[in-house]
């Protein structure tokens, strides 16, 4: 229950999230939960949807793991190693969220074993459809995210983001 979205264009990519954690029926909102959803490891951008546990965990792995290249090969061998990591911290070997990996010029699509390279634009969780709507009405991510927001009562503020500008 989130919402991740990403524009990718010649000067770089932005990836913008919400802040909303959800346990059972009840929500965390605020600045608080900002660790499990939209972070930045070792030039790794990371935005991800799904299990907090699997997020943090995630971030840990990253801060100690490097993928190889900006490739889709490199970040399945990444994923592979991470899957064995987890299975060795908490038993259980299964890749259960979606992301948005940021990895040198180029940002990734993760769901599960399947890794795409995002061209334009990219929007993953409960509130991805009124955010793709408005990325294809050439929103920013953060207005997109703003969407989601409005729109899905899976989705809440503050608004988070993340930049990668290329050198000129």
């Amino acid at each position: 229950m989130s919402i991740v979205a990403c524009r990718v264009d010649e000067k770089g990519y932005t990836i913008a999230a919400d802040s909303i954690t959800v346990r059972g029926l009840t929500q965390q909102k605020g600045d608080r939960t900002s660790h499990s959803k939209l972070f930045e490891v070792k030039g790794l951008l990371v935005g991800g949807v799904g299990v907090a546990e699997e997020t943090s965990l995630f971030q840990i792995f990253a801060a100690t793991h490097q993928i190889g290249t900006a490739s889709e090969s490199a970040i399945l061998e990444f994923l592979s190693e991470f899957s064995s990591w987890k299975k060795k911290k908490i038993d259980n070997a299964t890749l259960e969220n979606r992301y948005l990996l940021g990895v040198a010029d180029c940002v990734f699509y993760v769901n599960g074993w399947y890794v795409t390279r995002v061209s334009t634009f990219e929007a993953i969780g409960a509130g991805q459809d009124f955010a793709l709507a408005a990325l294809h009405l050439e929103h920013t991510p953060k207005e997109a995210v703003k969407v989601a927001i409005e729109l899905s009562v899976y989705c809440e503020g503050p608004i988070q983001e993340l930049h990668r500008r290329f050198k000129e």
